[in-house]
């Protein structure tokens, strides 16, 4: 696949449908020459003339004069287009839920806008933004080839399963690096043999599109090689974008035969080395619980247990080598490990939640000041709120950030929540900004919604996050649930007793 890298544009449109033919020729431009498909230029811009319209009928009184903002941004892996008006608020739960016609006569049914949205762009976001308005994000991948079409099926084997003995394994020569460009292919091959398609972040089966995300900044990769070259291990730091203060340890595989080497703690410890020179706070990891091994991993590079997110990962998605099907959504335990832990950083948190969350904090050993909020920071509560939220339609699930507290914050989260749940999503997640004393009383307000405690995440989107979530008709059986250690165990019972479908 070739593509060429664009430079970002803006345009500022009246608020009039006689426009869209010309954003869309621009569009359309843009896209062909960033390496689009016709089909998919074709099925991307029926989705922005769906977003377009909602803004112009929408967000504006009838008869107004007014504008919006289209922004144009090439990123790394495609295209991401923002519309942004300062116009009516505007809650996603406004456009009903499409409901598929059974037969012409019901053909043409309200929400089909909204729909064909969610079905054509890889990732939507929504932010209100208070008196900044709001703005909705369309984003579309370029269409990567996957590691399937690069090599040979006789080289994607999977791995033959590994002899159990009970001797220790033969120490084995090898080395751990940053990763080169043309090695993105082996660590490719590397994840498809051992895992097939069951790993959850895509982006390591298409070489192309991992080596993008290598030179923007945002996937910093290690590879443990043998002595003559051989890519058998690999490990990154991956975060939303190159200014963020913390990033997830993910993308750890190594090939059978090394391991119990001592490979994977030692790629660790250098994207530990790797985080410190760019700059972040400390890492994170998600280590699934249907199995213990990741988490022993996690253990032993240092990650001490922060939350658990119940049914974050869909129950149709397999995990090659260790069962064929999960029997429910599957359960993920995080974890932090601490890079440079800055002093004298207060938090709020809810008087209800304070003891868990100070055992958390100790157990992570990222030191805060704990401050109960006051009883008047409620007072000066005025505006609109800045909320963010993301919809990953793949895993049928969500995240809401509330950024900035607003009059009617409450409010919103619930027609947001409405919305989501209409939408079908399964899992959503709740980020709360503990550094802004609000949260220390409105965390009340959100749990009467139905969100519960999951855990703490420091230096989060908004801040040191305490985490809540949601789960929308997904029964969990917390039994099915294994946590390796004290503090995860700790944190599962606690997550389990607030949970509003076990009392």
């Amino acid at each position: 696949m070739q593509s060429t890298m664009l430079e970002g544009s803006s345009l500022t449109v009246p608020n009039d449908l006689g426009y869209l033919p010309a954003i869309q020729a621009f569009v359309s431009e843009v896209m062909e020459r960033r390496g689009y498909s016709k089909r998919d230029t074709t099925m991307f811009l029926i989705a922005l003339e769906e977003a377009i319209v909602n803004v112009v009928k929408h967000a504006f009184e009838p008869g107004e004069k007014a504008g919006y903002q289209l922004i144009v941004d090439p990123i790394t892996a495609g295209i991401r287009i923002i519309v942004k008006d300062k116009g009516l608020p505007y809650s996603p739960h406004l456009v009903p839920q499409y409901v598929p016609p059974s037969d012409i006569e019901t053909a043409g049914q309200p929400g089909l806008g909204s729909h064909l949205i969610k079905q054509t762009v890889d990732e939507i976001h929504f932010q209100n933004m208070g008196r900044e308005g709001k703005e909705l994000h369309l984003v579309k991948y370029l269409p990567y080839r996957s590691i399937e079409e690069i090599r040979t099926e006789s080289e994607l084997a999977p791995f033959p399963e590994p002899v159990k003995t009970v001797a220790p394994p033969e120490k084995k020569d090898f080395s751990i690096r940053r990763i080169r460009p043309s090695e993105v292919y082996d660590v490719s091959k590397l994840f498809y043999r051992a895992y097939g398609y069951s790993y959850g972040i895509d982006t390591i089966y298409y070489p192309e599109k991992l080596a993008e995300r290598h030179a923007d900044g945002t996937i910093i990769s290690v590879v443990t090689v043998t002595p003559d070259e051989r890519v058998v291990g690999h490990a990154a730091l991956v975060r939303d974008d190159a200014s963020s203060k913390t990033a997830e340890a993910a993308m750890a595989v190594v090939e059978p035969g090394f391991r119990g080497q001592g490979c994977q703690s030692i790629m660790i410890t250098k994207l530990v080395e790797e985080a410190r020179a760019v700059g972040l706070a400390g890492i994170y990891s998600k280590a699934v619980t249907n199995h213990i091994y990741a988490q022993k991993a996690g253990q032993k590079a240092g990650f001490k247990r922060c939350a658990v997110v119940a049914g974050l990962i869909p129950a149709d998605r397999s995990f090659k080598g260790i069962q064929a099907a999960l029997s429910q959504r599957e359960s993920v335990a995080y974890g932090y490990r601490v890079v440079d832990d800055p002093e004298n950083m207060e938090i709020f948190p809810p008087a209800w939640h304070r003891d868990i969350i100070e055992r958390i904090y100790d157990s992570t050993g990222v030191r805060r000041i704990f401050c109960e909020s006051p009883p008047g920071a409620m007072h000066d509560l005025a505006g609109e709120a800045e909320v963010m939220v993301t919809v990953v339609p793949t895993y049928q699930r969500a995240v809401i950030e509330v950024k900035r507290y607003g009059e009617h914050t409450v409010s919103q989260v619930s027609a947001i929540l409405k919305d989501l749940c209409y939408q079908k999503m399964e899992q959503i997640t709740l980020y709360l900004n503990l550094e802004d004393p609000i949260t220390g009383i409105m965390c009340r307000r959100f749990e009467e919604l139905g969100f519960f405690f999951a855990g703490i995440l420091p230096f989060s989107h908004v801040g040191d996050a305490l985490l809540l979530q949601y789960l929308n008709n997904v029964p969990i059986d917390y039994s099915k649930i294994k946590i390796v250690d004290e503090m995860g165990q700790e944190i599962l019972s606690y997550v389990e007793s607030h949970d509003p479908s076990r009392k």
